[in-house]
């Protein structure tokens, strides 16, 4: 018996569907699973602190005469830190008191902080040369938070990450000449920072409260 060409329209527009659902979800996973590997939320790149980007395929030294200038940002300041990098979004202080969110795709500025302006602290005039307050860590990725700590004063800050707007502030110890050199781990709502002046490790909660 034939089937009516109606049925057949609907069993066309069903598998049409079918398809287009099935191809946007693939793509979707892809894009995910390709972000995920793009990711790298802390100073090693993960907590085995892998210093390495598994994925990348695009630079080997067959390559390498080929690699062209995509773009350039200029911060206005040295940058001596391994920037921390989260869905195309790019995070990092620079030697002029700025922390910067920039577009990883083409360069462009999402935002911009100054860390003495947001925080209120002071430069503790501990460094040379330096009088603005500066971080010279790699931000730390916890959710939707940003930790950065400060080089003078021994302060650690929480920002957000898609605006860069202050969300709390811990200072890890009153001392002059203490400050933050190492870049924080986030794990399990746990940070791990480090206060230097002899060398003290503490650890507090990504609300910003010590537990020890």
């Amino acid at each position: 018996m034939a089937v009516p060409g109606c049925y057949n329209n609907l069993s066309l527009l069903l598998l049409s569907i079918f398809c287009l659902l099935t191809f946007t979800a693939t793509t979707d996973s892809d894009v995910i699973t390709k972000q995920a590997a793009q990711n790298w939320p802390n100073h090693g790149g993960d907590l085995n602190n892998r210093r390495y980007a598994n994925k990348e395929k695009k630079i080997s030294p067959e390559t390498v005469s080929k690699l062209h200038l995509k773009w350039k940002f200029y911060a206005g300041g040295d940058i001596s830190v391994t920037p921390a990098i989260f869905n195309d979004t790019i995070y990092f202080p620079s030697w002029n008191g700025n922390l910067y969110a920039v577009k990883a795709s083409d360069g462009s500025l999402v935002w911009k902080k100054n860390l003495q302006k947001l925080t209120g602290f002071n430069n503790t005039g501990f460094v040379l040369n330096v009088n603005s307050t500066v971080s010279r860590s790699t931000p730390t990725i916890a959710g939707d938070l940003l930790l950065v700590g400060l080089f003078g004063p021994a302060v650690v800050i929480a920002v957000k990450k898609s605006n860069g707007n202050l969300v709390w502030s811990t200072r890890l110890d009153d001392h002059a000449r203490g400050f933050i050199t190492m870049s924080g781990t986030y794990y399990k709502g746990l940070v791990l920072a480090v206060f230097t002046l002899i060398l003290f490790f503490f650890v507090f909660n990504s609300m910003g409260g010590f537990l020890y």
